[in-house]
């Protein structure tokens, strides 16, 4: 849990600052995916699995067009 929860804790601190920019939250969504990804496999129906699907039912709600835009165009970002 504490595997999963950390990266949440991590995205939701970074977030909350006034000069946050759409560029930030793609790159939090994507550091996120990669906590999910890295989880272990356990039981059946695995915690990560379940993750996983919940991860892809919200990334379908975002206009990624728009976060992908502001991801090249910001400078920070730029590149990498």
């Amino acid at each position: 849990m504490v595997s999963i929860i950390e990266p949440i804790k991590k995205a939701l601190k970074c977030l909350e600052f006034k000069s946050t920019t759409l560029a930030d939250c793609f790159i939090e969504i994507i550091k996120l995916y990669a906590a999910i990804k890295d989880l272990p496999e356990t039981r059946q129906v695995s915690f990560r699995e379940e993750c996983t699907e919940i991860f892809n039912r919200r990334w379908k709600q975002f206009d990624i067009e728009l976060y992908m835009l502001a991801y090249i165009l910001h400078p920070k970002y730029r590149g990498m």
